[in-house]
């Protein structure tokens, strides 16, 4: 009977350690690591540079009306896989320069774990196939400074919003630091006013969200047009009230909070959805990319 339970507490034991294990998975000492390389976008660097190359020269034969008198304060970029929206994310390259941001704060939403307020990963870096990126030291002090964010590392583990983007900015920014924020449900002019104290001349605030989902092809268009005015409009509050307009529903009503207080404008830069790209137009995703001056 001892004997058995020995035994069978031997196998717990190992259980729990692999389960621990397993759950650490992203989180390689003080890096985050690309969990999604492979699925949401190309592992080999060679490749993932090269893609991003190609959309990037396709989004160049797009025309927009960009202010030239103005600075880029904020984007919404999508985060699907690069085959579905890699194409639209490009079309941020026309607006972006590295010259003048530092700091970047990535805002996404919560995909799969469910927690309220805000999670801010205490590593040191977030790494793509491109490199290594820093968290800027604003990430600890937001945690340390405020009880609406902490570390999640089971986000940390399984999240895509924030680092489907990074290899984008990764091409068009160069050198900088993050901030990266995933959001669950929350007071979202609480966190707006708190996210607004770290904005300095040097920020650079980039949302990741997709538009909706899994409609067919004609009803997503109308449907990611009125989102999108709603955007352009900063309608906040039928924004909150929009079903299924959003999976960055909260994290874009918060940047609107954040554009209201500084005067910021937005500009779209493309619009499309999977079923234009890569996908089967009887059930889509719609994808925006959007800049604010």
């Amino acid at each position: 009977m001892k004997a058995s339970f020995i035994k069978v507490f031997g196998f717990f034991l190992i259980g729990m350690l692999s389960f621990q294990l397993s759950s650490r998975d992203a989180l390689s000492g003080s890096i985050r690591s690309d969990i999604k390389s492979g699925s949401f976008y190309p592992s080999s660097r060679l490749k993932l540079e090269q893609a991003i190359d190609n959309y990037t020269y396709r989004a160049g034969q797009s025309k927009v009306k960009i202010p030239l008198d103005k600075s880029i304060k904020a984007l919404i970029m999508p985060h699907a896989g690069y085959i579905y929206s890699g194409f639209t994310a490009a079309h941020v390259s026309k607006v972006l320069s590295g010259d003048s941001i530092g700091k970047v704060i990535l805002i996404g939403p919560d995909h799969y774990v469910g927690f309220t307020n805000g999670a801010i990963s205490d590593v040191d870096a977030y790494k793509t196939p491109i490199g290594v990126v820093k968290l800027h030291e604003d990430a600890s002090k937001m945690r340390l400074e405020s009880s609406l964010f902490n570390p999640v590392p089971r986000s940390d583990n399984i999240e895509h919003s924030l680092e489907v983007i990074l290899p984008f900015l990764q091409i068009y920014l160069k050198e900088f630091e993050i901030v990266p924020i995933v959001l669950g449900s929350c007071n979202t002019s609480l966190v707006a006013s708190v996210v607004g104290e770290y904005i300095d001349n040097n920020t650079l605030i980039v949302v990741s969200s997709d538009l909706s989902h899994y409609l067919q092809y004609e009803e997503a268009v109308l449907k990611d047009k009125e989102t999108i005015n709603m955007i352009l409009n900063m309608e906040t509050e039928r924004l909150k009230l929009n079903k299924n307009s959003a999976c960055g529903n909260i994290p874009i009503t918060i940047l609107l909070d954040i554009a209201k207080r500084h005067g910021w404008s937005p500009v779209l830069l493309h619009y499309s959805n999977s079923g234009d790209t890569a996908g089967n137009r009887s059930r889509v995703v719609g994808y925006c990319a959007i800049a604010f001056y």
